[in-house]
């Protein structure tokens, strides 16, 4: 029992929670104070940068969402596969949607779980940073790494 607990008796994803987010640096001290009278008050600007940044992931999420539903469209029957006059083959179409399709979605519930994340901090008045240092990075990579694999994918179907 006391491998899961750390030294101040918090569970341990609480521990990981506040190492991966930076909380407890700066809410060490909140544990001394006193509560407060009036409560803390939380900036107008603080909700809307919320609802920004996630309509912002929101919109990158539908436009991977989009360019897949579009391939799909264009890409036409697989019965007339003339594939002399075409440029990149249907099944490399294919290979290209179901890589988009599952990152959109992933976008999206990333997107909606960091919105709920900040919502429920704003709500609460929650001393410390709203910012998020891994899931950005993780996202760019993903997306990064998608990106390569549509390539080079899409340059042995050009060459071979």
């Amino acid at each position: 029992m006391s491998s899961i607990l750390n030294t101040n008796g918090k569970m341990a994803t609480s521990y990981i929670f506040d190492k991966l987010y930076g909380t407890k640096q700066f809410t060490a001290g909140a544990e001394l104070q006193l509560p407060r009278k009036v409560p803390m008050r939380v900036e107008p600007k603080s909700y809307f940068a919320n609802e920004r940044t996630f309509l912002s992931w929101m919109g990158m999420a539908i436009t991977l969402g989009g360019v897949s539903s579009a391939l799909v469209g264009f890409a036409g029957d697989g019965d007339n596969d003339d594939s002399s006059d075409r440029l990149i083959s249907k099944r490399t179409i294919d290979v290209i949607t179901c890589i988009y399709s599952p990152l959109s979605i992933l976008i999206m519930c990333y997107a909606l779980f960091t919105y709920e994340w900040r919502s429920k901090f704003m709500r609460t008045k929650q001393i410390g940073f709203f910012d998020d240092k891994i899931g950005p990075i993780t996202v760019a990579g993903l997306v990064l790494m998608t990106l390569l694999v549509i390539f080079t994918v899409a340059l042995i179907d050009y060459l071979f």
